[in-house]
């Protein structure tokens, strides 16, 4: 993500004869402290503040020129930019399609809010436009294993975290830069913004769910550009599974120890640490929105007695401002694995006892809850995060079934059923389509009005990256066929003219 800068636009009336004196201009270039005002910057907009007789407001202006209100924006309500069909007398003029906006997926799931969406166009079809297959990997010396990971995108580059942290460009797939250390070096989780990319390094990477000793983990600021170190902070413990998030100049995670630490972006010094009470430890993401930061838990590593929370934390201390305790489900694992999405002032989130939930950001109130799987397995809900648009909310259980519910009260709209394997990967939400993979099964393209499959491939689970109409996708299937040209690495575009195999 970019570095978020805020806009407070002060206006100081002086009463002098009844005449309003405005401030001068250079005093409105601080950005409305709201989550539009940030959506709009991370999908690389600019704002400008208007104002009218029922006070001011943003105007979101994309590089398209574009533009669009800024809640309206936020809220995907913006129609999309359409070429003005030609009188069918006016033969031999040709109506050029509009450019392709350059948009980004800074960190998991998107956005600060990580709500799984983007305004770029989506691939209709699984045309290839360029991949890494094994043997590529292999002719530029890397023999290392590729675990699964969560690609971004940022600018003009693609990075990819393995043994190695890669930077690839993004509309041709060509290498830029790699960094690594040797041995005892796992990079995990990516977010970028300001010029930097942070990612999550482990010692060990023996992620286990219940390895909660795994040992501690860093955070590492390299130069996006050059792959250049800056600095590396360490956690008390490992960090398998939470991922960071880079937003107010500050990188946020949750590490094995049950803390949450912020961490200043330019100088990689701790602003302050979190422990959450009763946390085993945090496999959830950190989300940003409404100005408040939040994150899920894990209190009963093993056992089904006891509940989990998500905690609402303020940004600039970590103080607690809320916190939700989950449904205790007999024989379930009631944990908070999922990272939770913010849209309109709500919170969503599932949980793995088969519920889940929206909530008021500001103050942690239940709006609804919905039991998206009852099977008798421990785990039966969701690790996943929620993507959220067009007014539903997309979510993927353990127990083969992707639903689109109701974003205002959790009833389900539509479901695709895929069978018995898990649908454990976070979706992307674009261009009518939402796309996610089901573990050891296929990776999918669905219509986000009906669920209606529009494409799939064999590339199981993966939590899949989207800007300028690529879309970036892992086959985590790699490992099941080890031939020189099993792809590992995806990009599919309408532009493709590649075939995956």
């Amino acid at each position: 993500m970019r570095k978020i800068i805020l806009f407070l636009i002060l206006l100081i009336l002086v009463i002098s004869c009844t005449k309003q004196i405005e401030k001068p201009a250079e005093e409105k270039e601080q950005q409305l402290l709201n989550p539009a005002s940030v959506y709009c910057q991370e999908q690389g907009g600019t704002l400008r503040i208007e104002e009218n007789e029922a006070g001011q407001y943003g105007i979101c202006t994309l590089a398209d020129g574009t533009e669009c209100e800024e809640w309206a924006y936020y809220r995907r309500e913006c129609p999309k930019q359409e070429v003005e069909e030609k009188a069918i007398e006016q033969k031999g003029e040709e109506v050029e399609e509009p450019e392709e906006t350059q948009t980004n997926w800074p960190t998991f799931h998107g956005d600060s809010a990580r709500t799984g969406f983007s305004n770029s166009k989506a691939p209709s079809k699984p045309n290839v436009l360029w991949k890494w297959t094994l043997e590529d990997f292999v002719n530029i010396g890397y023999e290392g294993n590729i675990d699964e990971n969560w690609p971004i995108i940022y600018g003009d580059k693609i990075f990819f975290a393995a043994e190695n942290i890669f930077a690839f460009e993004l509309k041709t797939g060509n290498k830029v830069w790699s960094y690594a250390e040797g041995e005892n070096f796992y990079p995990r989780g990516l977010a970028a913004g300001d010029g930097k990319l942070f990612v999550t390094v482990n010692s060990d990477d023996n992620y286990a769910s219940t390895n909660i000793n795994l040992p501690s983990g860093f955070i590492y600021a390299l130069d996006e550009k050059t792959g250049k170190f800056l600095w590396k902070f360490k956690t008390d413990k490992g960090i398998p599974y939470s991922l960071p998030l880079f937003a107010e100049n500050m990188v946020f995670i949750g590490d094995n120890s049950g803390s949450v630490y912020a961490i200043d972006a330019d100088s990689g010094k701790l602003a302050w640490k979190k422990q959450l009470e009763g946390a085993k430890v945090i496999h959830s993401s950190p989300a940003y929105g409404n100005g408040i930061i939040f994150i899920g838990t894990e209190d009963s590593i093993g056992q089904s007695s006891k509940p989990s929370h998500l905690y609402a934390l303020n940004p600039e201390s970590g103080e607690e401002v809320w916190k939700f305790e989950t449904d205790v489900v007999g024989g379930k694992l009631n944990l908070v694995h999922s990272t939770p999405s913010i849209l309109d002032g709500i919170v969503y989130f599932g949980a793995e006892n088969g519920y889940f939930y929206a909530l008021s950001a500001e103050d942690g109130s239940l709006v609804w809850k919905q039991e998206i799987a009852s099977g008798s397995g421990e785990i039966v809900g969701t690790s996943a995060a929620a993507a959220l648009g067009y007014g539903k909310v997309f979510i993927g259980t353990f127990e083969g079934k992707f639903l689109a519910l109701d974003q205002k009260d959790g009833k389900v709209i539509w479901e695709y059923t895929f069978g018995k394997t898990e649908a454990d990967s976070s979706p992307v939400l674009a261009d009518g389509k939402i796309y996610f993979g089901a573990g050891g099964g296929y990776f999918y393209g669905l219509n986000a009005n009906t669920g209606d499959v529009i494409w799939k491939e064999k590339l199981g689970g993966s939590s899949a990256t989207l800007g300028s109409g690529t879309l970036i996708v892992q086959n985590m299937l790699a490992e099941d066929n080890l031939q020189e040209q099993t792809p590992v690495i995806i990009a599919f575009s309408d532009e493709g003219k590649l075939s995956l195999w």
